[in-house]
Protein backbone atom coordinates (compact mmCIF):
# COMPACT_ATOMS: atom_id res chain seq x y z
CA UNK A 1 0.00 0.00 0.00
CA UNK A 2 1.61 3.26 -0.75
CA UNK A 3 1.13 6.72 0.84
CA UNK A 4 -1.30 9.11 -0.01
CA UNK A 5 0.79 11.96 -2.03
CA UNK A 6 -0.04 14.69 0.71
CA UNK A 7 0.85 11.67 3.59
CA UNK A 8 4.21 11.24 1.20
CA UNK A 9 4.91 14.94 1.56
CA UNK A 10 4.05 15.04 5.39
CA UNK A 11 6.11 12.10 6.19
CA UNK A 12 9.32 13.80 3.90
CA UNK A 13 8.60 17.07 6.12
CA UNK A 14 8.79 15.40 8.88
CA UNK A 15 12.21 13.10 8.24
CA UNK A 16 13.74 16.05 7.55
CA UNK A 17 13.13 17.81 10.59
CA UNK A 18 14.09 14.98 13.11
CA UNK A 19 17.10 13.85 11.17
CA UNK A 20 18.00 17.21 11.04
CA UNK A 21 17.58 18.02 14.84
CA UNK A 22 18.77 14.43 15.67
CA UNK A 23 22.31 15.36 13.78
CA UNK A 24 22.31 18.98 15.72
CA UNK A 25 21.87 17.27 18.96
CA UNK A 26 24.64 14.52 18.60
CA UNK A 27 26.82 17.42 17.48
CA UNK A 28 26.40 19.52 20.57
CA UNK A 29 26.72 16.21 23.02
CA UNK A 30 30.30 15.45 21.24
CA UNK A 31 31.79 18.58 20.13
CA UNK A 32 32.73 21.97 21.76
CA UNK A 33 32.26 25.22 19.71
CA UNK A 34 35.26 26.42 17.48
CA UNK A 35 37.15 22.83 17.74
CA UNK A 36 37.02 21.41 14.29
CA UNK A 37 36.85 17.88 14.39
CA UNK A 38 38.53 16.68 10.97
CA UNK A 39 36.06 13.93 8.88
CA UNK A 40 38.36 14.01 5.26
CA UNK A 41 41.77 16.03 4.88
CA UNK A 42 43.01 15.89 1.82
CA UNK A 43 45.45 17.80 -0.75
CA UNK A 44 43.76 16.95 -3.46
CA UNK A 45 40.36 16.40 -2.56
CA UNK A 46 38.03 19.35 -0.81
CA UNK A 47 38.27 18.91 3.26
CA UNK A 48 35.55 18.16 5.70
CA UNK A 49 35.22 18.81 8.96
CA UNK A 50 32.39 18.65 11.62
CA UNK A 51 32.93 22.29 13.59
CA UNK A 52 29.86 23.19 16.07
CA UNK A 53 28.97 26.54 15.63
CA UNK A 54 25.57 28.91 16.50
CA UNK A 55 24.57 30.74 13.42
CA UNK A 56 22.28 34.01 14.48
CA UNK A 57 21.98 34.49 10.60
CA UNK A 58 20.06 32.75 7.76
CA UNK A 59 21.59 29.54 5.98
CA UNK A 60 25.15 29.21 5.29
CA UNK A 61 25.70 31.68 7.64
CA UNK A 62 24.39 34.90 5.67
CA UNK A 63 23.86 37.54 8.33
CA UNK A 64 25.08 36.21 10.74
CA UNK A 65 26.55 39.32 11.89
CA UNK A 66 23.14 41.07 12.62
CA UNK A 67 22.49 40.31 16.46
CA UNK A 68 19.76 39.10 18.12
CA UNK A 69 16.94 41.60 16.87
CA UNK A 70 16.53 39.15 14.22
CA UNK A 71 15.34 36.10 15.36
CA UNK A 72 12.13 36.05 15.89
CA UNK A 73 11.09 38.07 12.96
CA UNK A 74 13.49 35.16 11.23
CA UNK A 75 10.93 32.80 13.14
CA UNK A 76 7.71 34.32 11.73
CA UNK A 77 9.38 34.71 8.31
CA UNK A 78 10.09 30.91 8.35
CA UNK A 79 6.62 30.32 9.45
CA UNK A 80 5.24 32.42 6.82
CA UNK A 81 7.13 30.81 3.80
CA UNK A 82 5.98 27.10 4.94
CA UNK A 83 2.50 27.70 5.27
CA UNK A 84 2.95 29.06 1.66
CA UNK A 85 4.65 26.52 0.85
CA UNK A 86 2.63 24.11 2.45
CA UNK A 87 -0.32 25.48 0.73
CA UNK A 88 1.61 25.27 -2.90
CA UNK A 89 2.40 21.43 -1.98
CA UNK A 90 -1.12 20.81 -0.85
CA UNK A 91 -2.32 22.30 -4.99
CA UNK A 92 0.17 20.23 -6.91
CA UNK A 93 -1.36 17.42 -8.79
CA UNK A 94 0.63 14.41 -8.10
CA UNK A 95 2.03 14.62 -11.69
CA UNK A 96 4.58 16.99 -10.41
CA UNK A 97 6.70 14.71 -7.63
CA UNK A 98 9.90 16.58 -8.57
CA UNK A 99 8.32 19.67 -7.45
CA UNK A 100 6.36 18.52 -4.40
CA UNK A 101 9.81 16.85 -3.29
CA UNK A 102 11.61 20.32 -3.79
CA UNK A 103 9.11 22.20 -1.59
CA UNK A 104 8.77 19.55 1.01
CA UNK A 105 12.81 19.28 1.47
CA UNK A 106 12.53 23.24 1.66
CA UNK A 107 9.64 23.12 4.33
CA UNK A 108 11.79 20.68 6.52
CA UNK A 109 14.99 22.16 5.96
CA UNK A 110 12.99 25.45 7.09
CA UNK A 111 11.44 24.28 10.12
CA UNK A 112 14.21 23.00 11.40
CA UNK A 113 16.20 25.89 11.32
CA UNK A 114 13.39 27.75 12.59
CA UNK A 115 13.15 25.53 15.71
CA UNK A 116 16.55 25.98 16.44
CA UNK A 117 16.30 29.81 16.39
CA UNK A 118 13.26 29.73 18.58
CA UNK A 119 14.63 27.35 21.12
CA UNK A 120 18.03 28.73 21.57
CA UNK A 121 18.23 31.88 19.67
CA UNK A 122 20.75 30.38 17.19
CA UNK A 123 20.93 27.71 14.33
CA UNK A 124 23.40 25.04 15.23
CA UNK A 125 25.57 24.36 12.24
CA UNK A 126 28.47 21.84 12.13
CA UNK A 127 29.52 21.05 8.76
CA UNK A 128 32.24 22.79 7.20
CA UNK A 129 34.10 22.23 3.58
CA UNK A 130 37.17 23.80 2.74
CA UNK A 131 39.56 22.90 -0.31
CA UNK A 132 43.11 24.44 0.53
CA UNK A 133 42.57 28.18 0.90
CA UNK A 134 38.96 27.92 0.48
CA UNK A 135 36.34 27.62 3.52
CA UNK A 136 32.69 27.52 2.79
CA UNK A 137 30.51 28.53 5.12
CA UNK A 138 29.53 25.91 8.36
CA UNK A 139 26.21 24.70 7.68
CA UNK A 140 23.84 21.84 8.24
CA UNK A 141 21.52 19.18 7.16
CA UNK A 142 18.51 21.75 7.30
CA UNK A 143 20.35 23.86 4.82
CA UNK A 144 21.44 21.30 2.82
CA UNK A 145 17.25 20.22 2.43
CA UNK A 146 16.52 23.76 1.34
CA UNK A 147 19.55 23.75 -1.54
CA UNK A 148 18.52 20.50 -2.24
CA UNK A 149 14.86 21.36 -2.39
CA UNK A 150 15.90 24.86 -4.29
CA UNK A 151 17.28 22.87 -6.78
CA UNK A 152 14.09 20.37 -7.31
CA UNK A 153 11.66 23.06 -7.38
CA UNK A 154 13.70 25.48 -9.96
CA UNK A 155 14.24 22.33 -11.85
CA UNK A 156 10.97 21.01 -12.00
CA UNK A 157 9.18 24.88 -12.69
CA UNK A 158 12.25 24.93 -15.80
CA UNK A 159 11.00 21.57 -17.11
CA UNK A 160 7.03 22.34 -17.15
CA UNK A 161 8.25 25.54 -18.85
CA UNK A 162 10.34 23.87 -21.58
Amino acid sequence: MSLAPSRRWIFLIIAVVLLDQGTKQLVVGLLEPDRPMIILASGALPSIDFLLSYNKGVSFSFLRLAGDAQRWPLVGLSLLACGILAWWLRRLPPTQPILATGLALIIGGALGNMLDRARIGSVIDFVHLSYRAWSFAVFNLADTAITLGAIATVTSLMLEAA
